[in-house]
This record gives C-alpha cells, sequence and structure tokens, in this order.
C-alpha cells in the first residue's frame, strides 16, 4: 500500500512554507532540512511546544534528528512539495535540494491552484525522486477519481486505502476487482471493519497508520475541488460516516483523462533517448499548458516534439510529469536547462519565460481610496471588525486573518457563506443584502443597493462548487438581464454584474471567453471576485484604518484584484 505523509494539510500553508523557501534559498545552489526547519520557524510558519521562531527552534534541538520536531516537520514539507515535482534532489542523495523549473513556476505564480492541480495528478508510482518504493504501480489520483466514479460517486475514506492505494492501475482486470471487492463489502459496518482490520494485519501496522495516509490525498482531492465531505449511512450501515463526493468538477476531470495517453516510468525506459527527450519536454510543457500558461515560445518545440512522439501519443494529449517521476538532472537537459554554481549562487538558464494567458491576467484592481466606510450600526459588521482587530492586537499579521478565515469557510453551504459574501461588501460600505437561499422570488442571490448603479450578485458556496463555474457566469448575466427588465433597482446597462465564489474558475481562458461574448453581444460587464480577494479588501480596510473607493467595482470587467495604495 502506498502512503502519504501527513504535514499540514491545508493548501495555503503548503503554499506560503513554499514561498518562504524560494524567497529565502532561489539563488543558493542548494538548501537543507536545517535551512528549510529555521526559515519555517523564522517565519512562524510552524510551532513546537506552543512556541514559534526562534524559541521552538531552541527546544526542539536535539542530538536526536527523529525527536527534533521542527526538522521533522520540515521533512513532511520537503516529501510533500518534492511528491508534486516542485523540489528534487540536487545530488544523488535526498538531501540538499534545489527547485525545479515547475517549482519556480510554482513560486512566482499569483495563483498557483491550476499548476497545483496539474501537479497532483502528476504524482504517480514508481519514480525516482523519493526514498521510500512501493510495489504498486499506480497514478494514485487518477485511479481514486476513476473509482469514485465506478463506485456511486462516493467513497468513504478507508476504502483509499484497500483500493487504489493497494493496486496497478495500469492492470485492468486488478483494478475491476478491486471495484468488485469494495462493492461487496459495502452494505455492512461490521464487512468493512473486517476488511480494514485484515489490512493493517497484513501491512503489520495499527491502524491509525493508514488512517493518517488518508489525510493528504484527502486534502489535495478538496483542494482541487475534486470530492466533497458528505455524511451518510448508505455505505456501512447502520454507521454514519463522513465520505467522500465526487464534483461535477472532479466528474469531468475524470471523463478527461479517460482520453489522455498516461505514461508511466516504465513504458518511458521502452523508448530510445531521442524520443524519451521529446516525451519530457511534452510532458513538462502540457503541464503548464493546461495550467493556463502561454507556451507560444515554445510551439514549434512542441510540434516538432510531438512529431517524434506521434506512435507514442496516437493523437492523444499527453499526461506525464517528469519532475515527478524522474531525476532532475535527466529532466533539465532535455528542457536544456543549465544549472552554473558560482560561489554561493546558482545561475539557470532558463528556457523562455512561459506566462499566463491574457486570460488569466485580465484583472480589474480594486483600490483602497479616501472616501467610503463601513457601517457602524450594523451588528453582523462590528463582529467581523472586532474580530479582526482582536486578532491584530495580540499580534497576528494581515495576512494570517485573511488565511484562517479564508480556509475556515471551505465546508459553509449556502445559508452560511451568502450571509458573509453579504456582511463583507457592506464593510466596504456599500449596501448589501443576500437573499435567503430556496427563495425563487429574488432571482439574484444577493444585491448592493444604489441610487444609481445597483449590482446584482451571483454567489457560488464553496459546498456547491469550489471553483466559480462557466454556469455562474452566465448566472451572473441573466441576473443583469433580469435586473434591467424588471426595474426594481435603478442600474445602468454599463454596470457590472457580479459572480462570487470561493475559488476562480479553474478554466480561466474559457471564461474569460465567455465574458467577452456577452460584452460583444449584449454590451454588459461581468465581473468575478473569489472570496480572498473580497477577504483581502475587507480585513485590509478594518486592519490598516483604511477605505473602499467604490468607482472601479461598478466597471468591473474580468477577475477582480486587490491592490492597496
Amino acid at each position: 500500500m502506498i502512503r502519504f505523509r501527513n504535514p499540514g494539510t491545508q493548501y495555503t500553508t503548503q503554499v506560503q512554507v513554499f514561498r518562504e523557501l524560494y524567497k529565502e534559498y532561489k539563488d543558493a545552489p542548494s538548501f537543507d532540512l536545517d535551512d528549510m526547519a529555521a526559515t519555517i520557524a523564522k517565519t512562524k510558519l510552524m510551532t513546537a511546544y506552543g512556541y514559534a521562531g526562534d524559541a521552538a527552534l531552541a527546544l526542539s534541538n536535539t542530538e536526536n534528528d527523529s525527536l527534533n520536531s521542527t526538522k521533522m516537520n520540515a521533512k513532511m514539507y520537503a516529501e510533500v512539495f518534492r511528491l508534486l515535482g516542485w523540489v528534487t534532489s540536487a545530488g544523488d542523495n535526498s538531501y540538499p535540494l534545489v527547485f525545479t523549473y515547475i517549482g519556480e513556476h510554482a513560486a512566482l505564480a499569483d495563483d498557483v491552484l491550476p499548476l497545483y492541480e496539474q501537479c497532483v495528478l502528476g504524482i504517480n508510482n514508481p519514480q525516482e525522486i523519493m526514498d521510500v518504493k512501493y510495489d504498486e504501480k499506480v497514478r494514485f489520483f487518477k485511479a481514486t477519481l476513476f473509482s469514485l466514479q465506478d463506485l456511486g460517486g462516493i467513497m468513504y475514506k478507508h476504502e483509499l486505502c484497500l483500493g487504489p492505494m493497494s493496486i496497478d492501475d495500469l492492470d485492468k482486470s486488478q483494478y475491476n476487482r478491486m471495484i468488485t471487492y469494495l462493492k461487496k463489502l459495502r452494505g455492512s459496518y461490521g464487512r468493512y471493519q473486517d476488511a480494514y482490520q485484515a489490512l493493517c494485519d497484513d501491512l503489520g501496522v495499527k491502524p491509525t497508520l493508514p488512517d493518517n495516509s488518508t489525510r493528504l490525498p484527502i486534502a489535495f482531492m478538496k483542494t482541487c475541488g475534486w470530492v466533497e465531505s458528505q455524511r451518510t449511512r448508505k455505505l456501512y450501515p447502520p454507521k454514519s460516516l463522513e465520505c467522500l463526493c465526487l464534483t461535477q468538477h472532479g466528474a469531468d476531470l475524470a471523463n478527461s483523462l479517460r482520453e489522455v495517453k498516461d505514461l508511466r516510468m516504465d513504458e518511458y525506459y521502452s523508448y530510445p533517448e531521442h524520443t524519451r527527450n521529446s516525451l519530457i519536454r511534452l510532458g513538462v510543457y502540457s503541464m503548464l499548458l493546461r495550467a493556463g500558461y502561454d507556451t507560444s515560445p515554445v510551439q514549434e518545440t512542441m510540434r516538432q516534439d510531438q512529431v517524434v512522439c506521434a506512435d507514442v501519443l496516437n493523437g492523444k494529449e499527453l499526461l506525464f510529469s517528469p519532475y515527478q517521476t524522474l531525476h532532475r538532472s535527466v529532466v533539465d537537459e532535455a528542457l536544456g536547462i543549465h544549472r552554473e554554481i558560482a560561489g554561493t549562487q546558482t545561475h539557470t538558464d532558463v528556457l523562455p519565460d512561459i506566462k499566463r494567458t491574457d486570460a488569466n491576467v485580465n484583472n480589474i484592481c480594486l483600490t483602497i481610496s479616501t472616501n467610503g466606510a463601513h457601517s457602524t450600526s450594523d451588528v453582523e459588521v462590528n463582529s467581523f471588525v472586532q474580530q479582526v482587530l482582536d486578532a491584530k492586537s495580540v499580534g497576528e499579521r494581515k495576512k494570517d486573518i485573511i488565511d484562517k478565515i479564508f480556509d475556515d469557510s471551505i465546508t459553509d453551504t449556502q445559508t452560511k457563506f451568502y450571509p458573509l459574501v453579504a456582511m463583507l461588501f457592506r464593510v466596504m460600505g456599500l449596501d448589501c443584502q443576500a437573499s435567503r437561499p430556496g427563495d425563487n422570488g429574488a432571482r439574484w442571490d444577493a444585491i448592493i443597493v444604489d441610487s444609481e448603479e445597483s449590482i446584482p450578485i451571483e454567489i457560488k458556496s464553496p459546498t456547491e462548487e469550489q471553483h466559480l463555474s462557466l454556469k455562474a457566469i452566465r448566472q451572473a448575466l441573466e441576473n443583469k438581464v433580469i435586473l434591467l427588465s424588471r426595474g426594481t433597482h435603478p442600474t445602468l446597462p454599463e454596470t457590472t454584474s457580479l459572480a462570487v465564489g470561493y475559488y476562480l474558475p479553474n478554466d480561466r481562458a474559457e471564461v474569460t471567453n465567455l465574458m467577452s461574448d456577452f460584452k460583444t453581444a449584449f454590451g454588459y460587464n461581468i465581473g468575478i471576485i473569489d472570496l480572498k480577494t473580497l477577504l483581502t479588501i475587507a480585513v485590509t480596510i478594518v486592519y490598516d484604518e483604511k477605505t473602499f473607493d467604490i468607482s472601479e467595482l461598478n466597471r468591473l470587467e474580468g477577475f477582480a484584484n486587490a491592490t492597496f495604495n
């Protein structure tokens, strides 16, 4: 059974730790676990014995590395970043580490989530990048998405251990036996308990170890918006268990994965060197392309490599993550990357920049100015203001406050999320009220009321969809049309109509094209705001005692990005 380490499983913490490490060591020839522990402790992203910073380092410093909590935490993060293909060994030993070409993109991206999703998909076994080796030959997350589809769109966490973690997924007969086995277990909590205990006995481990191995993959899948939690007695009655339900995004992704060429290490090594180098380049550039990067600087290289690999691909898109499968030196050489070490700095001759497409950076800046203020007679607003000020008074950074509220909202339903969004707009000084969920008489989920330019808001809670969908954008257009038609609130044709969700859409290029079509056909602006941006504005208004200028919101077209003067 393949196993996953269990560091902090929150996506925002993982990304923040990685960015701090990149900031600190991007110009160094390499870095080790002591370097990582020092940086993580210094930025207070990790505690030991209730302390952070230098105190945490001092208290956890022992001669026995296995008892050094800060170093062990650093090691777990290192292994996660290695799994994602963001760091890899500098030489033949596990440590020290260097950043990969994909890792550089992850560290520098404004929104790393689309690339993060591709890297989660890229995790596979066997590979050459991890010390621990497993017998199973599996692309775990692809196998899990397929299993979810074949098991009625729902799985209990320990079924991951009994199923996708314990099979060779390219062996169709083995995969089918696994699905049949799990189906036969269902319907009886006793049968499940016996099966899980038998697995633990076969592995020679306590039941907590396989259970802990599910935490990181579940966090990966929830962050990517592939699954969401649902408590039910249907799988293993009479016990009520919190299970994983496949989302629409997860189902769409699973369907698309059935049409790709999934290349694994064994097959890779069966081809001649010239073909292998082409496969490496196509694998890396295809990941970046799917993550929304503009690959036009290497378009001709990709075309030539597709010709070389035509018999391998058979007209399909390539799913292959070289930095998560092969030794870094092999991948760098195929990409034409040369790392020249001089003194204490490393100079990398990288390929032409691959930037995000215009579709992904078509952002409108919302700026802090000197007029407007939140209401002081609003109970919900006052509660939020006090929460921010209390956190500030005990030394919490603004970013930490934003991240905590953001992370705490991941499981919000409509009933909680819609009023939260409306309240944040009121913190910005706007007259905004949410409609009651299920109120069919109110076409929009919330509305900003203004004497001249009222703004309808389409909201999607994270339990409805974590990433705003094309459907949400279409509904924002419908809201605008209905508001203008019915005239219930004053507005103008050029005033924006908003879509607000937990995360921005996954396919931003397609969303941008749709918004452009709406603008061309109807002349209407559609603005998109994610919760993190909304929180950034609201918390900054309170934390820094600044106020909000609504003028740019009224004409917002595209993705909102909060900047402050």
